[in-house]
């Protein structure tokens, strides 16, 4: 290929890279958005094998999205937790893991998304609080299996 035609998709790339930092809170909405809606309709057509789509539980993931995995996280990501442990070492890593987890999931991530959920199936704190009861343990044993290495390796690089 010819210099020019090499150059376009980096300056696609490097147009994309500065939009991303005058507006990262717009992409992390977008994007999460996008994720949670396409990963529920993934696991409702291929893993559950669902002959009718559970719109309320879709709308739910793309509320819970959009809000807290967008706007909730890219705080508690790119600002608390660097704020608390600026570094890149191990130790400081080791600390961002566990404040996510230990704290941050079990305690409010997952809280919100029962919380989101519940509002959107039409039922009350009961509800949520029920879900919260039955399925946190299984739910975190599977996060962490997935989570902790990966968490470990996206705050350390």
């Amino acid at each position: 290929l010819s210099r020019p035609c090499r150059s376009v998709p980096q300056a696609m790339l490097n147009m994309a890279a500065a939009w991303s930092r005058r507006r990262p809170i717009l992409l992390a909405c977008t994007s999460t958005t996008v994720k949670t809606v396409a990963a529920d309709l993934l696991v409702q057509k291929m893993v559950e094998r669902r002959e009718t789509l559970d719109t309320k539980r879709t709308l739910a993931f793309a509320i819970f999205g959009c809000s807290w995995m967008g706007a909730g996280q890219y705080f508690v990501y790119c600002r608390l937790l660097e704020w608390l442990l600026p570094a890149r070492t191990v130790a400081a890593t080791l600390g961002k893991v566990s404040l996510d987890q230990f704290v941050h999931v079990p305690f409010v991530f997952m809280p919100i998304f029962y919380c989101v959920d519940a509002a959107v199936q039409g039922e009350g704190a009961g509800y949520a609080k029920h879900k919260f009861e039955t399925e946190i343990v299984e739910t975190m044993k599977a996060n962490w299996a997935l989570w902790l290495p990966a968490q470990f390796i996206g705050f350390r690089f």
